[in-house]
């Protein structure tokens, strides 16, 4: 029961912070901008994320790669590839990986909030919304994540900071990452992703939360 109220709690603050978010946004029409949010956004061109050197050149565990942001090595990957649809929305779990970062000097501010450690592992999840209707909706791909059955993350430790969750208008699609940081893993065995409620534009709930679990061999 308790576990059934965390879920709960977590998937409705998402859905609260997606219409609180929308609000804000209409309030003020000029923003600071404090760190740089790369926009994924109806289209297929890459975009890369500002604080997270590009992983889609690791393939297999072992494989690393060094740019300007850091140091990155892939420990494990899962292709997932599995759709769901909800109402006029199509979402996609394109893949899971376990990584190891070395981010470069420059980012230590970034990461701050999230760790004080160096370096660390990190547990990214790729993801894709599409809204196939006319009417606009909020959604949340990304609510809440269990890892291993131990590691208990929220949206809100997300920190690749890409606006997929909250509203999606229509026709438009979202494509992009989550990453959540966590104590160095020996192996990655298993991560169960619970998505937010399907929200309308009136604020009425129109579908259930999307639960997965991807395991891995």
């Amino acid at each position: 029961m308790k576990k059934y109220l965390q879920i709960m709690l977590a998937v409705s603050m998402l859905t609260g912070c997606s219409f609180a978010e929308a609000e804000s946004n209409k309030e003020s029409k000029t923003a600071e901008t404090v760190v740089d949010k790369p926009t994924n956004k109806n289209t297929d061109v890459y975009v890369p994320n500002p604080q997270v050197t590009d992983d889609r050149d690791l393939e297999k565990a072992g494989d690393s790669i060094t740019d300007e942001k850091g140091e990155l090595t892939l420990k494990s990957v899962k292709k997932v590839n599995k759709t769901f649809k909800l109402d006029g929305i199509e979402y996609t779990v394109k893949e899971v990986k376990l990584l190891h970062f070395i981010p470069d000097y420059s980012l230590i501010d970034f990461y701050h909030p999230y760790t004080h450690d160096e370096e660390f592992d990190f547990v990214k999840i790729g993801v894709e919304v599409k809204n196939n209707s006319a009417e606009n909706y909020h959604f949340g791909p990304v609510a809440m994540v269990s890892i291993n059955n131990t590691i208990h993350k929220t949206w809100e430790d997300d920190f690749y900071l890409e606006e997929l969750n909250g509203e999606i208008l229509a026709r438009q699609k979202k494509a992009g990452n989550l990453g959540f940081i966590v104590d160095e893993l020996e192996n990655l065995d298993k991560v169960e992703i619970l998505s937010g409620d399907l929200v309308d534009k009136d604020k009425e709930k129109i579908g259930e939360p999307i639960n997965l679990v991807v395991n891995f061999e």
